[in-house]
């Protein structure tokens, strides 16, 4: 074969592969899109977010022991809190009524907290709703409520979009950044839950770890998360056999296991940490509660 042919072969197969990634992007793209576009019927709840300073404060202590900073920002202000070219923009909006807050109804923050949908439908990027469509309608008032008695800020982070990466990942059913395709929209919702130390309580509190811990809560690496992230731990009793209800409190307080060893930060340890007695007591009931698995069964 000529040294011609040899180059126009060559040149033929490169042809060949760009053709081929062109399609495979436009495909990725094209189907995420869909996707992110599609609308979800969502049936009409009615919450009530009251404007007194016990609901508010109720919905300051549920924001901060269930990590909504780690989003939306201290005060939810809204923050950027990932960007990447190949990966995408993952920021919490602006909460506060000089915000995203003051356009939310009360039905606004129901579709979007439980069900991590808008107004139009359409679904919300990484709002982990299947972590908290499980809360109950006074929950959610005074999550609402808290976020409107907070100062209005002017902060305006720019809004969250999808890189290419996050697109295939998603696509191959790696990464849950549409909380909505995950949610059973026509589950029914409590208006009540008692707060006391039992495993019934800690299930409803334990459902915030289940986007890192799996649904079996066995650990394992974090669906999505960039490559730095450690992967999460074993939190059936075969991963926390070792604890007792006051070690398992005081790790949660200090971040300190058993051992002497640091829970790295990663871990929301802080935020878990301001539960109060009744909810750590709680939650250590749920998870002994757990079927015991592997680690890394998710």
């Amino acid at each position: 074969m000529t040294k011609r042919a040899v180059l126009r072969w060559t040149l033929r197969i490169a042809g060949g592969l760009v053709a081929l990634i062109v399609l495979v992007v436009a495909a990725v793209y094209t189907i995420s899109e869909f996707r992110f576009r599609k609308r979800y019927e969502v049936p009409s709840h009615t919450i009530v977010a009251t404007a007194d300073s016990a609901t508010a404060a109720r919905g300051e202590h549920i924001v901060k022991s269930r990590g909504c900073m780690a989003c939306h920002g201290k005060d939810l202000v809204g923050k950027v809190e990932m960007e990447d070219p190949m990966f995408g923009r993952l920021a919490g909006p602006n909460l506060t009524n000089g915000g995203r807050g003051a356009e939310l109804s009360d039905a606004d923050w129901e579709r979007a907290v439980r069900h991590g949908v808008k107004r139009d439908g359409t679904p919300l990027f990484i709002m982990p709703a299947f972590e908290h469509t499980g809360l109950s309608d006074e929950d959610i008032g005074a999550i609402a409520a808290y976020a409107r008695s907070l100062p209005a800020s002017t902060n305006a982070p720019p809004k969250s979009y999808a890189g290419p990466i996050i697109r295939a990942l998603f696509i191959a059913g790696a990464v849950p950044v549409v909380s909505a395709e995950m949610v059973d929209h026509k589950k029914s919702h409590p208006a009540h839950v008692d707060v006391e130390p039992t495993a019934k309580y800690g299930a409803y509190l334990g459902a915030m770890c289940a986007g890192c811990h799996g649904p079996t809560m066995s650990g394992g690496k974090i669906p999505g998360g960039p490559p730095e992230w450690k992967p999460a731990a074993n939190l059936t009793p075969t991963g926390m056999g070792h604890y007792n209800e006051e070690t398992f409190i005081r790790a949660m307080r200090t971040g300190v296991r058993p051992d002497g060893s640091k829970i790295d930060e990663q871990m929301p340890w802080k935020d878990i940490g301001q539960m109060d007695d009744t909810e750590l007591r709680a939650l250590y009931a749920y998870l002994r509660t757990l079927t015991p698995r592997m680690y890394g069964n998710r």
